[in-house]
């Protein structure tokens, strides 16, 4: 699959249109093995900026499969991947992502990869669940 066709989507689409997006992404992902995780994440985070643009909420399903990529893909010892995924934990709400996040030993991690674990996790603290908690008085 070339993903490199997410970033060429415009910035606003159809629940639909994001829902059958995810769901080609979740099904390649769990269909082939060989699969770069930055390239993954980047789809995602993609698609996730858009569904965040629809101010709803992401399917649960689609949520659930989405956040258990997450926590596969994660690798904290790569900046160009945790700066992804911190984005889409934030912009899906992705809980059990956060708690995965959260968890991360920080004690051998680079300075850059270090600051935006903080920083996701000061943003997000007690309001994981709602990815539009700063829009709302």
């Amino acid at each position: 699959m070339d993903f490199s066709k997410f970033e060429e989507l415009p910035d606003y689409l159809s629940e639909e249109i994001l829902k059958m997006y995810f769901e080609q992404v979740i099904d390649y992902y769990e269909n082939n093995g060989d699969i770069s995780k930055i390239d993954l994440s980047e789809a995602i985070y993609q698609l996730a900026e858009r569904q965040w643009h629809t101010y709803k909420y992401l399917d649960e399903k689609i949520k659930d499969k989405v956040d258990s990529i997450v926590q596969e893909i994660l690798d904290p010892n790569s900046y160009e991947l945790m700066d992804n995924v911190t984005s889409i934990i934030a912009y899906l709400g992705l809980s059990n992502s956060f708690q995965t996040l959260k968890e991360i030993d920080s004690t051998s991690l680079s300075i850059n990869v270090k600051e935006v674990i903080e920083e996701t996790i000061n943003e997000l603290d007690g309001n994981i669940g709602n990815p539009y908690s700063g829009l709302e008085e």
